[in-house]
C-alpha cells in the first residue's frame, strides 16, 4: 500500500505530461510550427507577371473516342478497314457493324413504301369515279324531274279527256270524282306521276349524299400515309448506314480495341479506337482560384514557356490564345473514380513546336508546366 501511494503522484504527472504533449502537437500540425508553413502552397516557382501551373498536352478539337454509333443497343464489328498510326480523311470508313437485321428493316420499310402507294393510287382512282357518280346522280335527277313532269302532264290529261267525255254524257259534276276513282286509265296515269315523283325523292337524296363525300380527304391521307413510310425507310436506311462508321474529320488513329466478331453494347467503355485530329496541338494549363488574380487578358498572345513536368530542362514554346472567365472542373476529375469539385480556369496556350529538333517531342496528354510569368 505505502508503495502504491507513492508511485500514484508519479504516474499522475506522467498523464500531464503526454497530454500537454499531445495538445502542443496538434497546435503545430493544424496552425503550422512556422512562418514557411503556414504560407499557401503556390502551383510552381513564381516568376514575374504570374505562376506556374500544371497543364496537360491536347489537340484542337479534342481527340475523339468511336465506339457504338447511338442508333444501336449492340452491334457485332464485321470489318476494321484502320490501323493504328494510319491518317485518316474525314468521311473516311473505319469500321463497319454487321447490318443483316438492319437491312431487312429496309426491305420491310421499301415494301411499306410500295404498299402505301398503291393506296394513292386507289385514293386517286375513287377521286375519279366519285365525279363520274355525281354526274350520273345529277343525270338521274334531271330525268326524274322530266318524268315527274310528263307523268303529271299525262294525269292531268287523262283527268281532262274524261271530264270532257263526262259533259258529254251528260253525267252531274258531283258523280265524276267517283269515276275518275274507278277509271283504269286514269289510275295508272296517277300512279305513274306518283312513281315519278318518288324516285325524284330518292335521286336527289343520293345525289346530295355524294356531294357531301370528299374524295381528296383520302387522297390526302394516302398522300400523307406515302411520306410516312418513306420517312420510315429513310430512318431505317439511316441505321444501316450508320453501322458503318466514318470518320468525323481528319486525323491519326491509335489504340484500336476491336477485330471483326468483337461485339460491343451500350455499357462497353473501351473506345472502339481514338482518333487524334490533325491540326495545331494546345496546352490547357490548369489556373487555380487563388492564382486567377494573376492571370489577366493582357497576357492573351503573350510567348510562355511551357516544361517537362518531371524534367524541368526540357523545354517548349506555346502562345497564349484564350483566357476564360469563368471557372470549370478540372478535367482530371473525369478520371477519378471518387470525383472532386476542384474549379479551374483552364488557359489555351497554342504550342509552337510540339516537335523541335533535339528534344522529344511531346505527346497527347503529357502532363507539363507552363511558366505564364515568361
Amino acid at each position: 500500500m505505502t508503495w502504491l501511494r507513492k508511485t500514484r503522484s508519479v504516474l499522475i504527472a506522467l498523464a500531464l505530461a503526454v497530454g500537454i504533449g499531445c495538445l502542443i502537437g496538434a497546435r503545430e500540425l493544424t496552425h503550422g510550427g512556422s512562418n514557411a508553413a503556414a504560407a499557401p502552397i503556390d502551383a510552381g516557382p513564381r516568376a514575374a507577371g504570374g505562376p506556374v501551373v500544371l497543364g496537360l498536352v491536347d489537340t484542337d478539337p479534342a481527340p475523339v473516342n468511336y465506339g457504338l454509333p447511338p442508333v444501336l443497343q449492340s452491334g457485332t464489328v464485321a470489318e476494321v478497314f484502320v490501323k493504328e498510326g494510319d491518317e485518316v480523311k474525314a468521311g473516311q470508313k473505319l469500321y463497319q457493324f454487321d447490318d443483316t437485321i438492319q437491312r431487312s428493316d429496309v426491305k420491310r420499310a421499301e415494301a411499306a413504301v410500295a404498299y402505301a402507294e398503291t393506296k394513292v393510287k386507289e385514293a386517286e382512282t375513287g377521286r375519279v369515279q366519285h365525279a363520274e357518280s355525281l354526274k350520273v346522280a345529277q343525270a338521274m335527277v334531271d330525268g326524274g324531274k322530266q318524268r315527274v313532269e310528263v307523268t303529271a302532264e299525262g294525269y292531268r290529261l287523262a283527268s281532262t279527256r274524261l271530264e270532257t267525255l263526262f259533259k258529254a254524257e251528260g253525267i252531274k259534276e258531283a258523280d265524276w270524282p267517283a269515276r275518275k276513282n274507278g277509271d283504269p286509265t286514269l289510275f295508272q296515269a296517277k300512279a305513274e306521276w306518283i312513281a315519278a315523283t318518288n324516285e325524284l325523292t330518292i335521286a336527289n337524296a343520293k345525289h346530295e349524299q355524294l356531294k357531301t363525300v370528299d374524295p381528296e380527304i383520302k387522297v390526302k391521307e394516302s398522300q400523307a400515309a406515302v411520306e410516312q413510310a418513306k420517312a420510315e425507310l429513310a430512318k431505317a436506311q439511316k441505321v444501316v448506314d450508320l453501322c458503318v462508321v466514318k470518320a468525323k474529320m481528319p486525323g491519326t488513329i491509335e489504340q484500336i480495341s476491336i477485330s471483326p466478331g468483337t461485339t460491343l453494347g451500350i455499357s462497353t467503355r473501351t473506345p472502339a479506337l481514338w482518333l487524334i485530329p490533325a491540326g495545331s496541338w494546345v496546352v490547357r494549363a490548369e489556373v487555380e482560384a487563388e492564382f486567377a488574380h494573376r492571370v489577366g487578358p493582357d497576357l492573351k498572345g503573350k510567348t510562355v514557356t511551357i516544361t517537362d513536368h518531371t524534367d524541368p530542362k526540357l523545354t517548349y514554346s506555346g502562345v497564349v490564345r484564350r483566357i476564360p472567365r469563368i471557372f470549370l472542373l478540372k478535367r482530371s476529375n473525369a478520371e477519378n473514380f471518387l470525383g472532386g469539385d476542384t474549379r479551374v480556369l483552364e488557359v489555351v496556350i497554342e504550342v509552337s513546336d510540339p516537335a523541335p529538333a533535339g528534344k522529344p517531342p511531346l505527346a497527347i496528354g503529357q502532363r507539363v508546366r507552363v511558366n505564364l510569368g515568361q
